[in-house]
């Protein structure tokens, strides 16, 4: 939709900047087309509307560009002595941390949602990463799992909702694994 908008906006521009220039030019072979033009009895009306619409849209896209996004990357917490922002990628480096405990574990990658609630705030995780062969792999994976929860809790003193693990394929991705 953001697309479809953004080409009509620039259809229109292109249609009203085309046809000042067109009355602008002074060319000798348009000048028989331009008092043509001009003497249609809603054409001025509607070059002067189309001129006010695109003053109009040019002034907000100016205003639009200097306001802040807020765009938020984390969550802001409060407590009695003060606000705190939990940055997503503080949470991220936890995480990472946690994982490069695990020897059997190479090459993680972690994604985070946070969300943000009126009375709860809470985490889920994603990891995906590659698991050298080991003995009892899903054990390894729960601990990982329970270790991530218990070491991103203690950290944001936010409650995770969903730890989610995606042991990757090595065959699959025929990616090296170093």
């Amino acid at each position: 939709m953001k697309r479809f908008l953004s080409f009509l906006l620039g259809l229109f521009l292109l249609v009203l900047i085309g046809t000042f220039l067109f009355l602008y030019v002074d060319y000798s072979s348009f000048t028989a087309y331009q008092q043509q033009l001009q003497s249609y009895s809603w054409f001025e009306p509607t070059l002067y509307s189309m001129a006010a619409a695109g003053l109009l849209l040019a002034l907000i896209l100016i205003v639009y560009a200097f306001t802040p996004s807020h765009k938020k990357r984390g969550l802001y917490l409060s407590y009695n002595d003060g606000n705190i922002y939990m940055n997503k990628r503080s949470i991220e480096k936890v995480v990472l941390h946690t994982l490069n405990k695990y020897d059997a574990v190479r090459q993680p990658i972690v994604t985070i949602r946070m969300y943000q609630k009126k009375h709860k705030s809470y985490i889920d995780i994603a990891t995906e990463f590659f698991v050298l062969p080991t003995g009892n792999i899903q054990t390894l994976l729960e601990r990982i799992k329970e270790d991530i929860k218990i070491q991103t809790e203690h950290f944001s003193e936010i409650p995770v909702r969903e730890v989610n693990i995606k042991v990757l394929d090595q065959k699959e991705l025929k990616k090296r694994v170093i």
